[in-house]
């Protein structure tokens, strides 16, 4: 948040309400001001008040998600200072409470009188962090208005303005690595598993390759096509060949719940391992995430991966969470209405208390800031696969576009950290391979499918079936022909009207994903 942005960038994250104060007048100001104060925090990390201003002001430019991070790390201090100070009365904090002194007058077992001004201020600093506490925590619950009870609040994912330049693309240095990627799994392939590829196909040289501008490239001015990466096909390739088998780190499952809970999967247990929140190169003592499942239940799976990410950043020593070749190559959608809930408990506190196990200041380490988290969560969730278990990210396979006419499957094996990509029909080379996002939808009419991609796309999908389709219901002079009546697939008779009259069916701004 240290860098500076222009005010044409804002993009709050609480959807707008009727009547809501226009703020435009006071954008320049709130920026200065909210630049200010994370530079104050980056000085004197362990001070509440900063974090509490902050809230303040994150809170006037309608950032709900990111007012209750920081006044969730102002309570966090608020309570360590008071627990110290009523623990042992021999301390005194330092300037800016960055760090504690031992009152020598105190600490003299021989002492026989006692500083009564020093008592006061003591008792007065002590009063102080009570209020602030007290502060954070209603200004906490404002910005979890949907649900209190259940510390919930509303907003739309958004790219933030202060985000740095390098962190809104993929270079030309990730794309190559990624290629490296691809040849290095094929290699693999081709040594580990020769028997997956159809005979003669392994010594022909690789299969697939990452380019920019997967869907051609726009010769106007103000369209940069070139994040717009897919992959194609480096030669003719025929059908069942496998390109690769894709392995990852970074995957979660569901937990049984406080007390075995019944409650996460209609009336299952969720997921029977008890050790399946730990991979085999985990140790047990300082890598032990079970903790996660158990407090989180049924909403573990999707929380383990964002906090296997955040281990490997740690673990990698990247400069910043968003650096990390795994997390820099993962684009998110940024949906336009889509309104979705976000959770003090799974959302900001689980995770920070993931960061401290391995290590990070969450108060001091700028990098895993509450917008770097709600960045990555916004990565992850539009790059993930999953069944009603379990959650992962394949690295190599996010790279592929969707198509509702694939060339190209995907399966999950038993260890559900493993996916094999195979070809399904023939290929020629310099062709994109495409994969289905949704295979259950391929017998669903056009409306219900698109729908349905809306997860992940901001617009109707444009593949060539939609768009074959959609010519094919136009030229027919009707919009739907699936005798839904309109509904995208939900039944109810049959609709027929004039193309230049042909309704909207806009997603439901107030349908909220739960995590």
């Amino acid at each position: 948040m240290e860098t500076h942005f222009d005010v044409t960038e804002w993009q709050p994250t609480k959807p707008t309400e009727p009547g809501e104060e226009d703020i435009t007048a006071e954008l320049p100001t709130l920026v200065a001001t909210l630049n200010q104060q994370t530079n104050d925090i980056y000085r004197h990390p362990y001070n509440p008040n900063g974090w509490f201003g902050r809230a303040e002001t994150l809170m006037r430019l309608r950032y709900p998600e990111l007012a209750v991070g920081d006044t969730h790390k102002a309570v966090l201090l608020c309570q360590t200072l008071l627990a110290r100070l009523c623990d042992d009365r021999r301390y005194r904090l330092g300037h800016c409470m960055g760090f504690w002194m031992l009152d020598e007058a105190d600490a003299d077992a021989d002492a026989e009188t006692h500083d009564d001004d020093e008592d006061a201020r003591r008792d007065d600093l002590e009063q102080r962090l009570a209020d602030l506490q007290a502060d954070a925590q209603r200004l906490q619950l404002e910005n979890l208005y949907h649900s209190p009870a259940f510390e919930e609040g509303i907003f739309l994912q958004r790219p933030y303005p202060w985000m740095q330049a390098r962190h809104r693309r993929r270079d030309d240095a990730l794309v190559a690595k990624i290629n490296r990627e691809f040849e290095e799994a094929e290699a693999r392939l081709c040594r580990d598993s020769p028997k997956e590829r159809p005979a003669g196909q392994n010594d022909k040289g690789r299969c697939c390759i990452l380019k920019r501008h997967a869907f051609g490239e726009s010769t106007a001015p103000d369209k940069d096509t070139s994040e717009l990466l897919g992959v194609f096909a480096a030669r003719d390739l025929a059908p069942e060949t496998v390109l690769v088998i894709d392995e990852t780190q970074a995957w979660g499952c569901i937990g049984p719940g406080d007390g075995g809970s019944t409650a996460n999967l209609s009336g299952g247990t969720g997921c029977s391992d008890p050790i399946h929140p730990n991979l085999p190169s985990e140790d047990a003592n300082s890598e032990d995430l079970r903790w996660i499942r158990e407090r989180a239940g049924k909403y573990a799976a999707e929380i383990l991966l964002q906090c296997r990410f955040l281990i490997g950043c740690i673990a990698d020593k990247v400069a910043h969470p968003l650096d990390h070749t795994l997390v820099a190559r993962l684009t998110p959608t940024y949906r336009l209405e889509k309104v979705g809930l976000f959770s003090l408990e799974h959302d900001i506190a689980i995770p920070n208390e993931c960061l401290q196990q391995f290590g990070i200041d969450i108060f001091a380490e700028g990098e895993y800031d509450t917008w770097v988290l709600f960045t990555l969560e916004a990565r992850i969730d539009n790059n993930s696969w999953s069944d009603p278990i379990h959650s992962c990210i394949s690295p190599l396979f996010s790279l592929f576009n969707h198509s509702c006419e694939p060339n190209v499957s995907w399966k999950i094996m038993n260890d559900h950290t493993t996916m094999v990509i195979r070809v399904t029909k023939d290929v020629h080379e310099g062709e994109q391979l495409f994969v289905d996002y949704d295979g259950f939808m391929k017998d669903q009419p056009l409306q219900a499918r698109r729908k349905r991609m809306s997860k992940w796309l901001d617009a109707d999908c444009q593949c060539t079936r939609c768009q074959r389709e959609e010519a094919e219901q136009e030229a027919a002079g009707r919009k739907c022909t699936c005798g839904c009546g309109g509904c995208g697939g939900d039944g109810g008779g049959t609709a027929e009207w004039d193309v230049a009259e042909k309704p909207v069916f806009p997603e439901d701004s107030w349908k909220v994903r739960r995590r």
